[in-house]
């Protein structure tokens, strides 16, 4: 779905990590996101459970433990729909000269569906909790204190034993914590990996959405959320196939799509919408849900979303071009729809300029619309033509504007 109108006008660009930078110390983002967590954890024990889940640094650095994931994941989901971030702004992607309209549908996908980006953040990595593992570096701390899990402690099998090198984990941190290093939740879990150097693992995580009980939960979620039977199935199928998102697209690699486009024949969904929500949920959880640490600070990964766009262009060109003729069309015919709601159509226009049709007034009709597209001057035909001209101007404004939020 498109949403074809933009009321925003586009700012100097940001890079990612700039951007992010600002959004993270936002205090109604953080605590609407909070409240959102704390209610949820509320109505499902299991969620509530998954937020004590250990990150390793390596890959998550937003914090010690997957609610900081979330919360942050969140964040930028209510950024968005609060328009105080917009994908077109994002230097990485403002760079992609001719691949304006899919970012912008891709912000629009978002902001249409965010019920289902929600169900999508609580429950993408809730089986994680069940599927900690442990490995360290040679001649660690975290070696010496045994956490290395034996390949056999990998299933359902051994999970007693797992839940008891967890809890471990989790005793370790916190006398870590609070005797030995104290400092903010990210300088607390960088400086924890440097001392200890465990390194967190979920083998196969994602594919346990599909067990029965979390499957329940996801069932419960969406119904909570107001979502249809079909978006339950393609949380599902999303979930399932979240981790291969950003592995398929480390490189230009236009054959991947495939993939996608098979699943989505396969479970009777729209390829082109599947593939929309993959790249929303490739964004959301990999691109600014998940910081980096380096050397020089923290850092965000675009690269895997610019390269599924540019493997889907490459993969089917002439879809693309469809894909924008049909964009342009729909975004003719809704603007022609709300001129001729206010009053600023051809018809309306000729009673008030009280003209007949003919060259001179298409002339007068294209100055009006450049001027209200901002493609021009508004022109001038007198005081009392003028404030009925604004007036209606107003009202398309307003509507644009409506239509955009």
């Amino acid at each position: 779905m498109w949403r074809f109108e933009s009321t925003h006008e586009r700012a100097d660009s940001q890079y990612l990590d700039q951007m992010m930078a600002k959004l993270e110390v936002d205090p109604h983002l953080f605590k609407h996101a909070e409240s959102i967590l704390d209610a949820v954890a509320h109505q499902e024990p299991l969620i509530a459970q998954s937020f004590k889940t250990p990150q390793d640094v390596r890959y998550h650095a937003e914090g010690p433990f997957m609610r900081d994931h979330l919360r942050l994941m969140l964040m930028v989901l209510f950024a968005i729909t609060e328009e105080k971030m917009h994908l077109v702004d994002i230097e990485e992607f403002r760079r992609m000269k001719g691949y304006e309209g899919e970012i912008q549908e891709l912000e629009d996908v978002i902001k249409e569906q965010i019920a289902f980006f929600q169900v999508f953040t609580l429950c993408h990595d809730v089986a994680k909790w069940v599927s900690v593992t442990f490995s360290s570096k040679p001649g660690s701390r975290g070696e010496q204190l045994g956490f290395n899990t034996p390949r056999e402690h990998h299933f359902d099998e051994a999970a007693h034993e797992r839940v008891n090198k967890l809890a471990q984990y989790l005793d370790l941190y916190d006398q870590f914590s609070r005797r030995e290093f104290r400092g903010t939740d990210r300088e607390t879990q960088a400086q924890f990996h440097l001392r200890y150097g465990i390194q967190v693992h979920y083998p196969h995580h994602a594919r346990k959405i599909s067990a029965p009980v979390f499957e329940s939960l996801l069932t419960r979620l969406c119904h909570a959320h107001g979502l249809s039977d079909r978006d339950r199935a393609m949380l599902e199928d999303l979930i399932v196939h979240h981790m291969e998102f950003g592995f398929d697209f480390k490189v230009v690699r236009p054959q991947r799509i495939r993939r996608y486009t098979h699943i989505a024949f396969k479970r009777g969904y729209d390829a082109d919408d599947f593939i929309d929500l993959v790249q929303a949920c490739l964004f959301l959880d990999l691109c600014v849900g998940s910081p980096r640490l380096s050397p020089h600070g923290y850092w965000h990964e675009s690269a895997s979303l610019v390269n599924f766009f540019q493997s889907e262009h490459d993969f089917a060109p002439h879809r693309r071009v469809e894909k924008d003729a049909l964009r342009e069309a729909h975004e003719k015919k809704e603007r022609n729809r709300i001129l001729r709601e206010v009053g600023l159509d051809g018809m309306a226009m000729m009673d008030v300029l009280d003209m007949e049709s003919g060259p001179e007034f298409g002339l007068a009709l294209r100055r009006i619309h450049a001027g209200l597209f901002g493609q021009g001057e508004m022109p001038s035909f007198g005081k009392r033509i003028d404030v009925q001209i604004e007036s209606r101007a107003g009202e398309y404004y307003k509507k644009m504007f409506e239509k955009g939020e």
